[in-house]
């Protein structure tokens, strides 16, 4: 889970308060609130998301309230699996798990065995299985899903709550996940994993482009500990539950409403609401992000309803960056549902006065819960006194990174895989049809033109600056770029079409240039700006309507309303502007031609290399299966399209400069 929380109920002297884990932060008042601030600019793409996500929230509230009989509760679980399946994709066939026991550490009363196991074909599982020694015959058994730390099994509270388990007869098991432990799949120029769980969005945006997404991967590696578990001589598969804690807290809630083999679930530090993480600035992880959940109302309160009638405990701390607020009113929502499935007592939430981790007190709520119903034990579920592991001692890999074992893949080569049998696959061009419900892109409402600005729909200003050159001009060129209008390489373009006498509009495409939400003060425990980019992308993921098509229907609009006044309009994108402008030109006959500067030369050059610089704005859920960039640039033809200085992967140029920007792009429209 990310490190930032904002309150944007709480204000002190004026001014909004923005809790993080270690200090409060004060922006200016009406910040992300009504107020003065909530007119600018800069403040719209959140608006925009506030109202589209708060009209969401309340419609799925009214719905729920609607589920009255056993009947409508099972139709709602349904719905909710269906919805989870069609937004991650469908699970892998299942095969061969080659476990292998590595290494053992014995203990007075349990034993660790050191486990390797394959999820998928070369996808290696590095795990550790805490097997009881005290008791006889077929064991309840958990597995538990790990949070964000780096160390990933191996760290000290998720330790202790296996040797909890263990010494209270329960069989435990945990992984590591996808970039965490010593399942590290990238490396820098070092040779040296990502810091903390950043290979989570490295790898998990390339997975949208071929459909398919890391939550994908990190429930079926949940669903593949079990189907492990049910192997062992000492488990009973009939009693099964499932831990998590922060990111493993989120994948407990995403897993166990689809995995039957789930008898008893807690989901720690995690449980709240889709809808008050967006509120509380909880930036994104692409592991946890379901493609169109918000749409078909479902968020925590259906996921936890969806488990009725087996066992769900929450599990939230006070002083957390997770908001608490979200997690009463889930747990609230959801009593009365497990109360209409005739278990009231197989819902529960227990609180502890604490920082965002898996305390003590959580622990042991986690060891009551599982004693109860998984053993039907009322026993001492104290914790007792233990010693835990280090990392080094924990290892399944002599080198500690498990992309070193022999015909090891990782999540980049599979979706490198897949991106090249889609190639393979898919028609060359793509309808227009096909690329409006890809991009879901709303019907063209009339549009609004004020001073310096057009309204593309209620609520989106797209600023803009018309430079016109001498003389009446029946050509328009439009340039777009993610630096903004106002950026120099903009204003230098402008100059020299200018000059060789065409009109030139600038204009801030939602989210770029004047409309660029403005940064937070300055945080110790985020380094570098705050992603905005990668906030509002996830989150239109989860709304069904990328934010690149946003842009794309942006641009559409502006087109619309010069056309009164231009015979003839090309458009000019630059950086990431480029793809929007070529998509764009696809689906307006009307444009003249596109041109892209220093654009991404193809999506696959990004399924190509495991590192890239492109934002994750520029990542469409689903686009490889249907078509690449260069694919899109031939369905122009005949109007002239150009793409000048291409960019590859790392936004390095494909070639040497040919000339002048400029006058390349116009040679290349043919102007």
């Amino acid at each position: 889970m990310p490190a930032r929380s904002c309150r944007p109920d709480l204000f002190q002297g004026g001014k909004l308060v923005m809790m993080t884990r270690r200090h409060f932060l004060a922006l200016p008042a009406g910040l992300w609130c009504a107020g003065a601030f909530a007119q600018r600019t800069d403040a719209m793409l959140w608006n925009h998301f506030s109202r589209e996500l708060g009209r969401y929230d309340q419609q799925r509230r009214e719905r729920l309230t609607q589920v009255r009989s056993p009947s409508q509760l099972q139709d709602l679980q349904i719905h909710v699996q269906r919805t989870l399946m069609e937004g991650i994709g469908k699970f892998p066939e299942r095969t061969p798990l080659n476990p292998k026991i590595v290494g053992t550490l014995s203990r007075p009363d349990y034993v660790i065995e050191k486990l390797i196991f394959e999820s998928r074909p070369g996808f290696f599982v590095t795990a550790s299985l805490y097997r009881p020694i005290v008791g006889s015959g077929r064991r309840p058994a958990v597995v538990q899903d790990c949070g964000h730390y780096q160390s990933g099994k191996a760290a000290p509270d998720y330790q202790r709550a296996c040797i909890g388990l263990a010494k209270k007869g329960i069989v435990a098991l945990i992984f590591d996940p996808v970039g965490q432990g010593e399942r590290w799949m990238y490396r820098d120029d070092r040779g040296q994993p990502m810091e903390g769980s950043a290979e989570h969005n490295v790898a998990g945006r390339p997975a949208f482009l071929v459909g398919v997404t890391l939550t994908n991967y990190r429930m079926w590696d949940i669903m593949r500990a079990f189907d492990y578990l049910e192997s062992r001589p000492e488990v009973d598969r009939t009693r099964m539950g499932l831990l998590g804690h922060s990111g493993g807290g989120m994948m407990t809630l995403l897993t166990a409403p689809l995995e039957p083999r789930v008898r008893a679930a807690m989901s720690c530090c995690a449980v709240t609401s889709f809808y008050h993480k967006f509120l509380n600035l909880l930036d994104a992880d692409a592991e946890q992000i379901v493609p169109g959940i918000y749409p078909n109302a479902v968020d925590h309160p259906e996921l936890i309803a969806t488990v009725a009638p087996r066992a769900f405990l929450i599990g939230a701390v006070l002083r957390d960056f997770v908001p608490i607020v979200g997690t009463r009113r889930t747990f609230a929502e959801t009593k009365p549902l497990f109360k209409l499935a005739g278990v009231p007592d197989h819902l529960a939430m227990v609180e502890s006065d604490d920082i965002h981790r898996l305390d003590r007190k959580l622990r042991e709520a986690c060891y009551t819960w599982m004693l109860k119903h998984l053993a039907e034990e009322t026993g001492n579920a104290g914790e007792p006194e233990m010693e835990i592991e280090t990392e080094e001692n924990l290892r399944c890999m002599a080198s500690g990174c498990v992309m070193d074992a022999p015909g090891a893949q990782s999540v980049f080569d599979m979706s490198r895989n897949l991106s090249r049998e889609l190639a393979r696959s898919r028609r060359t061009s793509p309808a227009a049809g096909e690329l409006r419900a890809l991009l879901n892109l709303p019907v063209m409402a009339p549009v609004r033109q004020s001073a310096g600005s057009i309204e593309s729909e209620p609520g989106i200003i797209v600023p803009s600056t018309l430079w016109k050159a001498r003389g009446a001009n029946p050509t328009l060129l439009i340039v777009a770029a993610e630096s903004g209008r106002q950026s120099p390489d903009v204003n230098e373009l402008a100059r020299a079409f200018n000059s060789a006498g065409h009109d030139v509009l600038g204009v801030d495409l939602r989210g770029w240039g004047q409309t660029t939400p403005p940064q937070p003060p300055p945080d110790p425990e985020l380094p570098h700006p705050y992603p905005w980019d990668g906030f509002f992308t996830f989150k239109s993921f989860q709304l069904a309507r990328p934010l690149f098509g946003m842009r794309v229907h942006d641009l559409l609009a502006t087109v619309r309303v010069m056309a009164a006044e231009y015979r003839r309009i090309y458009l000019v994108g630059l950086d990431a502007a480029g793809l929007v402008a070529l998509h764009a030109g696809v689906l307006d006959p009307s444009v003249a031609g596109v041109a892209t500067y220093r654009s991404l030369v193809s999506w696959q050059e990004i399924l190509d290399h495991p590192l890239y610089a492109e934002p994750t704005s520029s990542f469409v859920p689903r686009a490889l299966v249907h078509y690449d960039l260069p694919d899109l640039a031939k369905s122009l033809r005949p109007r002239p399209y150009v793409a000048v200085e291409p960019y590859d992967s790392m936004r390095q140029p494909v070639g040497p400069a040919r000339g002048p920007a400029a006058s390349e792009i116009l040679k290349g429209l043919q102007l």
